[in-house]
């Protein structure tokens, strides 16, 4: 009976962890993301959040401006307006580390962000405070930003609470690349 155990256990950890997303899944990809290139100038964000359920529950639209200083410190400027009328603005500094990551870090960012570049995928790792029933509540998030042909992102996000999945986020982000 407990071999049984075992190997059910065993088969259940095996097929968990074949289910998971890695920034490693991304060698090779192209186009190349490089933040500093694809952040930087005008881009427009159309997006829908998910509740825990899958259902739709909010859209919005985005407005974000990235800019670059000498050192290589970025910061990405988002102002989103929801179909409800409410208005959201985030400013995001990103900082290169030696490795070739990045630290992010925004006024709703609890501590820092760790944001890892590979082939066409940004990945975020953070925890967000988001009002919650007059008070606030921490949510883990989990952004996968893909590079497109054409300047075209796609963003999925999982936000999680206790390791459970209580909403998604479905983001397409447009480069406004200069009018000839």
């Amino acid at each position: 009976m407990n071999l049984k155990i075992f190997y059910t256990l065993g088969f259940c950890f095996f097929l968990g962890g074949c289910g998971s997303m890695k920034i490693s899944d991304f060698n090779n990809t192209t186009p190349k993301f490089v933040p500093q290139d694809y952040f930087n100038g005008k881009l427009t964000a159309y997006g829908l959040v998910k509740n825990r359920s899958g259902e739709i529950i909010r859209t919005f639209k985005g407005d974000l401006v990235g800019s670059w200083d000498e050192n290589g410190v970025g910061t990405l400027d988002e102002r989103f307006v929801y179909n409800d009328g409410e208005k959201q603005t985030r400013v995001w500094t990103l900082k290169p580390t030696l490795d070739g990551k990045y630290i992010g870090t925004a006024g709703d960012i609890v501590g820092e962000a760790t944001m890892l570049v590979n082939g066409n995928t940004v990945m975020m790792d953070y925890t967000m405070e988001i009002p919650y029933n007059g008070s606030t509540l921490n949510i883990d998030v989990k952004d996968w930003l893909h590079l497109q042909e054409d300047g075209v992102i796609i963003n999925h996000s999982k936000m999680k609470k206790f390791g459970i999945t209580v909403g998604e986020l479905v983001i397409t982000i447009i480069k406004d690349f200069p009018k000839n």
